[in-house]
């Protein structure tokens, strides 16, 4: 029998992008949306759940939150539940995403700064 729970996230990764469609009702990816229906790969499987982790962080719905986390692999202590809206969702999104310094410095390092760029632009 064959393990369906091993997915191999290169490939995976290789339907997030472009026009890409997931049929839920058919388990599969397309690559056109049957009338709109389907949504983009990227958003069924990346930003509906990212809101989603938002939304119910910002809400008042708490014991949902716990739940959800715990699927996606993050922990909080339970006082950090009784916290304010802000600074919950500044410490769920640290905990799922990580460090963004790794982000700044990808960034520092391909723009170019202003003086070259509008060099390079006139």
């Amino acid at each position: 029998m064959r393990n369906t729970s091993a997915i191999d996230p290169l490939k995976f990764a290789r339907f997030l992008w472009g026009d890409i469609f997931y049929n839920e009702e058919k388990r599969k990816f397309d690559r056109n949306s049957a009338s709109g229906l389907h949504a983009r790969s990227f958003v069924h499987f990346v930003l509906e759940p990212f809101y989603k982790v938002i939304a119910v962080s910002m809400s008042e719905e708490r014991p949902e939150l716990e739940p959800i986390l715990g699927r996606l692999g993050v922990y909080l202590k339970k006082k950090d539940y009784e916290m304010d809206t802000k600074p919950l969702v500044k410490k769920v999104l640290r905990n799922l995403l990580g460090d963004m310094a790794c982000f700044t410095d990808l960034l520092v390092s391909q723009i170019p700064n202003t003086r070259s760029a509008t060099k390079g632009k006139v």
